[in-house]
Formats: structure tokens, C-alpha cells, sequence
């Protein structure tokens, strides 16, 4: 049982078949053009046209030859290009599910923040006497912008910081009150600011600091 090869020919292939077909060309035009110059005979005749038309069904199927180059040229390109959209795909996957991961972490992240505010809450109204300038230094107001600068920093700048930032990420990170835990420091220790110096001020212990005593 005979088998059938089903695959297209190669562009290489067929541009292999073209090499053969026009050296056969260039034979017989050159044959062509000697014998015209030392015909003379009925049979040099005959012999000028069978080389005419055996240089037209060369000509014909080198047309066609080239044409069957450029279509599997064309289709080569195509499975090419099938191929690398294949690996964007897989790429893709990657990507989406690197993403439902960073969903899953800032879900992760919330509680910590909520708790951070609701504490702030807390911590706002049990404070006594406001000083005049404590709003000015908001914490949980301008807590998304650290978290950003937070990320900025570590990125090293590859996730952009806060609108208008124009300093660098080691300048940032020189710093503090660009970061959670100096801001936070800085927040805690202004509303103190209206608190008796005979007494200590608030424990920055929670943000990595030391208890600070005043008017010793």
C-alpha cells in the first residue's frame, strides 16, 4: 500500500528545485544563442524551435516555482508567528496568575491596614488636647501614598511612586517620614505635643523606636 506524503514542500525546498530549473535555463538560452549564430541547415531549424520551446516551459514553470516559494514563504511565517503567540499565551497564564496572586496578598495586606486606622482611630479621640498642627501630618489620610513609596523604594523605582515624586529611591528611603514606620513615629510624637513635659511621652516601641521620656 503506497504511502502519501501529505507535508507542503519547503520554501528551502522548493528555492533548491528553482537553482535546478534555472540552470537548465540558462543551458538552453545559451544553446539557443550559439546555434542561431551557425544555423544554416532545416534541421538547425528544428532544432531553434524545440530550444524556444523548451526556454517558454522552463520560463512557465520557473514563474510557477517562485510563486509556490513565496506562498510557502508566507505560510512558514504564519506557523512562525502561531508559535510565538503559543508562548505569549503561556506567558499570559503566567502573568494571570502572578496577578490573582498580588490580589491574594493585597487581600492579605487589608486586615493589617484596617487595624493600623481602626487603632488610629482609637488613638485620635483618646487624645486630649489636640495640637494645633496635628492635622497637618494626617497618617491614615496619606497612608495609601507611603504604602506607595514603600513599594517605590523597594522596586527601586520600578513601581512608581506617588504623583510628582521626584526624588530617587535611595533618596527617598533616606527619608523617614516617607516610610510607614516614620510617619507613624512622627504621628504619635506630635500628639504629645500638648502633653506636660513632666510627663512621658507616648512609646514608639510598637514602630521600632524607644520610649522617649520628657522634661527630665
Amino acid at each position: 500500500m503506497a504511502i502519501f506524503n501529505s507535508q507542503k514542500p519547503t520554501a528551502a525546498t522548493k528555492t533548491q528545485e528553482l537553482g535546478g530549473v534555472l540552470k537548465e535555463l540558462d543551458a538552453a538560452r545559451a544553446e539557443h544563442e550559439a546555434l542561431l549564430v551557425t544555423a544554416t541547415t532545416d534541421g538547425d531549424d528544428s532544432r531553434l524551435a524545440n530550444l524556444r520551446s523548451r526556454i517558454e516551459r522552463l520560463a512557465v514553470k520557473e514563474g510557477r516555482i517562485r510563486n509556490e516559494i513565496a506562498g510557502a514563504m508566507a505560510a512558514e511565517r504564519l506557523v512562525e508567528r502561531d508559535k510565538a503567540f503559543d508562548v505569549a499565551v503561556a506567558i499570559g497564564n503566567q502573568t494571570a496568575q502572578a496577578g490573582a496572586e498580588l490580589a491574594k496578598v493585597i487581600a492579605g495586606i487589608w486586615p493589617a491596614v484596617r487595624k493600623l486606622i481602626e487603632l488610629d482611630d482609637a488613638f485620635r479621640a483618646a487624645v486630649p488636647v489636640r495640637p494645633p498642627d496635628w492635622d497637618e501630618h494626617a497618617f491614615t489620610r496619606d497612608l495609601i501614598s507611603l504604602i506607595l513609596n514603600e513599594l517605590y523604594v523597594a522596586s527601586e523605582g520600578r513601581l512608581r511612586g506617588t504623583t510628582g515624586l521626584v526624588q530617587s529611591p535611595h533618596q527617598l528611603a533616606q527619608n523617614p517620614l516617607f516610610s510607614i514606620e516614620g510617619a507613624l513615629a512622627e504621628h504619635l510624637k506630635m500628639a504629645m505635643k500638648a502633653r506636660p513635659s513632666t510627663h512621658a511621652a507616648v512609646s514608639t516601641s510598637a514602630t521600632g523606636g524607644e520610649a522617649v521620656q520628657q522634661g527630665e
